[in-house]
Parts: C-alpha cells; structure tokens; sequence
C-alpha cells in the first residue's frame, strides 16, 4: 500500500491521535500515513512541551536561584525515564490545557494533523475529543513483540531491561481505553491490536477506521 490514499478525504482541522507504550509504533505509523496522505501534518509538540516545562524549571533553579525544584513536585520526567501509566496520565493532564491550544490552532488553520505520544491518553483528553476528531490507541497482546520491536530499532535501548514495565502499562492503556469507548459511547476511539501486523496492515487497519468515523 505505498501510495496516497486518493479516495480518503481528510476533512480541514481533522485530528488523528495516536498513542501506545514505547515500541508499538506510533512514530513511524505516523510518518508513514503522512507519506501516503498527503493532507496530513505531524504535530509532536507534546514532547516539546515536555522540555520547554525541564528547560523553564532549570533557568528558574539556576538562573534565578530559586531553590525549589518545582517540575519534580510535579513529575515532569526525564525523557530516558519510562513512565508507568499513572505518571503518564499525570503528565498528560498537565499538559492537557496545552494540548487544547495545539488543537485549536490547528483546526482555525485548517490544518489536518496527526498527535502522538505516549502521554496522549485517551482518559485524560476524550472530553476534547468532539467531531472531527479520531483516536487511536495501538497496543500488543504479547510481550515478547514490544521486545522484538524495540530490540529491531535499537539493539542497545535502555528500554529492553524493561520490557515488563512497559507491557504492563500497555495492557492498562488498552483496559482504559476500552472503558472510555464503553462509558462515553464514542464512535471516534478505537483500540487497534498491533501484534501480528505489519506496517502496511495497520497503516490499512487504521485507514479503515478514519474512514469508518468519516462516513
């Protein structure tokens, strides 16, 4: 399926979110719905916000002498340390306001866009989540495949020795987001189990599911 989806109108301001633990993924789906539609625009400010959030609170502890390390209070990690689902949430609701603003400019431009991370939660943002808007959560069945993806991409990942970890807050991810589909009967919130596909069946299996949302 290495060609642009011609008959799939992406609507203006459309938003794709995209999320799953570390290996699942998300950033090369991303790019690779973005090569074949090509009314898409990858936004990945949310890592961006996470460093502009390290970078302020180190001119506030350095520059400004202030003692108090405000962004550890408020668990703003590391980007080499995993977070477990709960951290990811926390992380997600401080940035949620942020989030918003991303959506909304976006959508006043017009500009079709695909989000991801793995502090986009559906639980956290689903009450954003409106017309024009579909989620998708990419998750595996099968520990040993987050191994196998993660030591494909990088032989050496520090994120190997913590493989259980991250399955773990896969399978919560999943759990949860299966909850906000039954609770709040959305039509736009999909899980998709990854573990058996390749890069084309989901790129397709995804497509199949934007178009189901736009119909």
């Amino acid at each position: 399926m290495n060609r642009i989806e011609k008959d799939l109108r992406i609507p203006n301001g459309f938003i794709l979110f995209l999320s799953g633990v570390p290996g699942v993924g998300k950033t090369t789906i991303s790019y690779e719905l973005l090569k074949r539609i090509n009314s898409f625009r990858i936004i990945e400010e949310t890592d961006i916000i996470r460093e502009i959030l390290r970078g302020y609170n180190q001119y506030l502890k350095y520059d400004l002498n202030i003692e108090k390390n405000i962004f550890k209070d408020i668990n703003i990690s590391d980007h080499t340390v995993l977070l477990d689902y709960d951290n990811a949430k926390k992380q997600c609701i401080l940035m949620k306001k942020s989030i918003e603003h991303i959506i909304l400019r976006q959508q006043r431009k017009g500009i079709a866009t695909i989000i991801n991370g793995v502090h986009v939660i559906p639980e956290i943002l689903y009450d954003i989540i409106s017309d024009n808007f579909v989620f998708i959560n990419l998750y595996v069945t099968d520990e040993n495949e987050i191994y196998n993806r993660i030591v494909n991409r990088n032989p050496s990942s520090y994120m190997l020795e913590h493989i259980p970890f991250i399955y773990k807050s896969n399978t919560e991810l999943f759990s949860n987001t299966e909850k906000v589909i039954s609770m709040c009967n959305y039509n736009n919130i999909f899980n998709i189990n990854v573990t058996n596909l390749s890069v084309d069946d989901t790129i397709e299996l995804c497509v199949r599911k934007i178009k189901k949302y736009l119909k």
